[in-house]
């Protein structure tokens, strides 16, 4: 019966493929192979805000910080997004498969993550073309307090193929390609200029790199890897960089820096859903 049912819905996907109710069948489709709490369909295209399509809870409202922190600019830090940037393969990942090395340890993680409430979450991940990625992240949340079974994601990686194959369909049918607008300026020479602006501080292309690094949860060979440095290098980028702004922590040079990424994302256009 179970397996009739998961056939059921994605009899549905298929039907509402091209329409505006495909979103909501797909994830309805998603649910019958993984049971999730939450689930959030997300694309992202070159570096524009990005584009929520859909968004259902069944529990705790774990998106309550979406439109005031995570699209403002939180999202320059998240884990999947870079994912984007860097053109990852197509698949189903869990958060920190492809998140930085110390990711749970981050300032991000803890002021994001830690407070919206999801225990376990897997994305459906698909690259399309040279800039777009739409995502599908579905959660648990804390009203179970338990991670994905595993025969249920052994179910949902069975329909992997299926489940990428509706939605490049879907993206054909209805989608039209994103048009990006590119920001005035990368991150990185925003954050320095945003910082000789406002604080009076001279940071170098190099201290930036690795205060943007640190944010968003890379050890320092990590983040050695990044810039093609060694960490002995990197701790010296790392401590010219806290003694030029007056820090001490992580979470003081968080709190510096997000403003500054807040109004970095002001400056580039949001797209406006199809």
């Amino acid at each position: 019966m179970v397996t009739k049912s998961i056939f059921e819905g994605l009899a549905l996907a298929i039907d509402a493929i091209g329409k505006r109710e495909f979103y909501p069948a797909v994830t309805g489709y998603l649910r019958r192979c993984l049971s999730y709490d939450n689930v959030i369909v997300i694309v992202f295209s070159g570096t524009a805000v990005p584009n929520v399509l859909y968004k259902k809870i069944y529990g705790p409202d774990v998106f309550r910080y979406l439109a005031e922190q995570y699209l403002p600019a939180a999202y320059l830090l998240d884990p999947i997004y870079h994912f984007h940037l860097r053109r990852g393969a197509p698949g189903l990942y869990r958060l920190l498969d492809v998140a930085p090395d110390q990711f749970r340890r981050s300032r991000y993680f803890k002021w994001y993550y830690g407070r919206i409430g999801i225990t376990d979450e897997i994305s459906v991940v698909l690259p399309i073309g040279e800039n777009a990625t739409i995502t599908i992240s579905m959660g648990k949340d804390g009203s179970s307090g338990q991670a994905f079974a595993a025969k249920a994601e052994d179910c949902l990686r069975a329909h992997e193929p299926a489940i990428m194959s509706l939605l490049r369909a879907h993206w054909v049918a209805s989608e039209a390609p994103p048009a990006v607008a590119p920001r005035p300026m990368s991150i990185t020479d925003s954050l320095i200029a945003a910082m000789r602006t406002h604080h009076n501080v001279l940071l170098s292309k190099r201290q930036a790199e690795v205060a943007l690094l640190i944010l968003q949860g890379h050890s320092s060979p990590s983040i050695g890897l990044n810039l093609g440095v060694s960490p002995q290098t990197v701790k010296v980028f790392r401590k010219q960089l806290y003694n030029r702004c007056s820090l001490s922590s992580q979470a003081e040079l968080f709190a510096l820096m997000m403003p500054i990424l807040e109004r970095a994302t002001s400056q580039v256009p949001e797209r406006k859903a199809p």
